[in-house]
């Protein structure tokens, strides 16, 4: 299984996005002129949006679009309020809201987020929240759907199918490359024997690694096979899978007919060619040819 096959990687390089290009903060806080604290600057036209990049370097007025904009020169924070956006040949961001704030070294954004990367030559990333925040000195961050809908995280290769995966909470460390999805995740993955589907409560992954734990009621399946456990674990490193936990169960279809296996533990390489299972193994075998045959007119 390639290292890109898994969809959590991606969050880096969105993610980054925010770190890097359009919420890169750096610098002492800008000096408001009068007494006021507070003040709230209108931004209309692409012309006060090039005077506010001139005018007020150290602020992210001049990278950020929206139809309000705060400075909170006391606290250090800007406030941009109403489609907000940025977008160059290569980001593209959207929300409802965005919050900077310099004394925390924290981004947080909310309502109908959208960050897309997509680099010449390289995979496409997207991702759909409702709530987001990014603590870019740490490099730790959050993404949240609110109640009755998903995170959406899709990566794609050129001319490839995408890699979907759905959640409700989804936390990452880009310093270790660890990240963490739960709430009835789905990945949605695209291999050569057809769209694989992988389902639990959590998915974990150590983008080093390259190792995958699905966690809570685990079931990855494609057009031929089911395999269900409690957890379910692919090592891309080490070219292996393994299931455990609440007997896990293997269905499907093969050449010889359909079947049904359950053990204690079951483990195999990532492609499915040899399949090893261990632990009181129980299972039945439906064939054609079997029951088809002349000696059963015997019995």
């Amino acid at each position: 299984m390639k290292k890109t096959s898994f969809l959590f990687p991606f969050l880096v390089s969105l993610l980054l996005v925010g770190g890097c290009k359009t919420v890169r903060i750096e610098g002492p806080a800008v000096s408001v002129p009068g007494a006021k604290p507070r003040i709230e600057k209108a931004k209309t036209s692409l012309k006060n949006k090039k005077e506010a990049a001139v005018t007020l370097p150290d602020t992210l007025g001049g990278l950020i679009s929206s139809d309000r904009w705060l400075i909170h020169n006391d606290k250090q924070q800007e406030e941009f309020i109403g489609n907000v956006s940025y977008e160059s040949d290569v980001y593209t961001f959207h929300a409802d809201y965005a919050r900077s704030e310099r004394t925390n070294n924290r981004i947080a954004a909310s309502g109908n987020i959208y960050l897309k990367q997509a680099k010449p030559n390289e995979p496409t990333y997207e991702i759909y929240a409702d709530y987001g925040d990014y603590n870019y000195q740490q490099k730790k961050g959050n993404l949240s759907a609110t109640q009755g809908k998903e995170l959406r995280l899709i990566y794609q290769e050129k001319n490839q199918q995408p890699v979907v995966a759905y959640g409700k909470n989804a936390s990452f460390n880009l310093e270790t490359g660890s990240f963490l999805l739960t709430g009835n995740v789905r990945v949605l993955r695209p291999t050569p024997q057809g769209m694989q589907t992988m389902s639990a409560q959590q998915a974990s992954y150590l983008q080093q690694q390259n190792y995958l734990e699905l966690k809570g009621g685990a079931k990855v399946s494609d057009e031929l096979r089911t395999l269900a456990a409690e957890t379910i674990i692919y090592d891309g490193t080490k070219n292996y899978s393994y299931a455990y936990g609440s007997r896990p169960l293997l269905t499907g279809k093969s050449e010889q007919g359909t079947f049904a296996i359950i053990a204690d533990k079951v483990q195999s390489d990532n492609e499915g060619n040899k399949i090893n299972m261990n632990g009181k193994v129980q299972g039945w075998l439906i064939s054609p040819e079997i029951n088809d045959a002349a000696f059963n007119d015997k019995f």
